[in-house]
């Protein structure tokens, strides 16, 4: 006989009509364990979505707050903070105590429990809702110098896509809200909740692509890490941010589809859009604030070096240049492009395409105007010099 095993033996108690429930002490300690593991990403998740919209809100001026990228950003990171708080309330609800749980006896759970249950699909679906809006406003923007066709067939295809994983995420919240107050799983209906994970795939991959297609076309018209320059411009932080980044979510909707015990991957997808898309563009806009001045050494027509130094502009604007704003006196403003590498040698450097196209971006997303203000005494000095 089998020397007795107490780390085997069943938990037994009884359901509202005195029937025993034996449940294995391995099986509770394994709900037990994945219970504190989902608890724990959620958590992670509540955390860096309410630190990265501190952080945005903090480090983004007044005046780009009212911007519609701005607006959907903070609108993402707000709508996940609320889901994942709404999710992480399961975990101390009577939905996740011993008895209920283990007998399927919710008589006694209050109706504001369901209604937690019910709120939280609704913001599920309306985090898909914006973060589908803000990848296909960033793709807009990222072809909008392309040719008409290809950019009028990429819209199209993109809009299709959105509203297709909105479409159906939206009957998945409707058939999972009726499943959650009604207390019996829609199993007939699995299949939309499967059409609506594909389709979810389809859209992380299909803006993936997109992204991607931008940075590799970028990268070939540069011939390497986007310009020769030791430093890169705010858009071309953004395209790659958008580019590579955009695999992180890509990653999390192929966990989906695979079984890894103590882990959920589901909503990490979508989590991971909402911090990806505020992050690539505040890391744009700290570069064009933080390294907006320096100092280089000159040299006159003799070609002797003068010792002033002279104050330009970073190449903080696409295609290297960079808008510099001279102020002549008051109320009078004039500004001016100037190249900013080669600029003591007076070399032009040649603009390509990619270089008006992402102009274009940095002008419909707003870091162009960021500008560096250069003193007019001081290049004044320089002219006579």
């Amino acid at each position: 006989m089998a020397p007795f095993n107490p780390l085997l033996q069943p938990v037994t108690f009884l359901s509202p009509s005195q029937t025993p429930i034996s449940i294995p002490i391995t099986t509770i300690d394994a709900f037990n364990d994945e219970s504190i593991s989902v608890s724990i990403n959620y958590a992670f998740q509540l955390g860096a979505c309410t630190i990265l919209l501190l952080v945005l809100l903090i480090l983004t001026p007044p005046s780009k707050l009212r911007r519609f990228p701005t607006i959907l950003h903070i609108a993402g990171l707000v709508t996940c903070i609320i889901r994942m708080a709404l999710l992480l309330a399961f975990f101390l609800s009577p939905f996740n105590h011993f008895y209920q749980f283990w007998s399927g006896d919710y008589s006694s759970v209050s109706k504001h429990y369901f209604y937690n249950s019910v709120a939280g699909n609704v913001f599920s679906l309306l985090v898909v809702l914006v973060l589908e809006t803000a990848l296909i406003h960033q793709a807009w923007t990222m072809v909008i110098l392309w040719p008409t066709v290809v950019r009028v067939s990429l819209c199209v295809v993109s809009a299709v896509i959105s509203l297709m994983a909105i479409g159906w995420r939206f009957a998945f919240a409707v058939i999972q809200s009726k499943s959650d107050v009604d207390l019996v799983p829609a199993r007939n209906l699995e299949w939309v909740v499967k059409s609506a994970l594909i389709l979810n795939a389809l859209s992380m991959c299909w803006y993936c692509t997109i992204f991607n297609i931008k940075l590799l076309m970028h990268l070939f018209a540069n011939r390497g890490i986007l310009k020769s320059r030791p430093t890169l411009t705010p858009v071309e932080v953004l395209v790659m941010t958008n580019g590579i980044l955009m695999f992180v979510p890509v990653i999390f909707v192929g966990l989906e589809w695979g079984h890894f015990p103590n882990f959920e991957a589901a909503s990490l997808t979508q989590t991971s859009v909402a911090l990806i898309l505020p992050l690539g563009t505040l890391a744009a806009q700290q570069m064009t604030g933080g390294g907006s001045m320096r100092y280089i050494s000159g040299s006159n027509k003799s070609g002797s070096s003068y010792g002033n130094k002279e104050k330009v502009a970073s190449p903080i604007t696409p295609g290297g240049f960079s808008s510099v704003s001279t102020t002549c006196g008051p109320g009078t403003r004039l500004q001016r492009s100037m190249l900013s590498n080669g600029m003591a040698g007076g070399r032009r450097a040649k603009m390509d395409h990619f270089d008006l196209e992402l102009r274009q971006i940095d002008s419909t997303s707003g870091l162009a105007e960021d500008q560096v203000r250069v003193d007019m005494d001081l290049e004044q000095k320089e002219t006579r010099i």
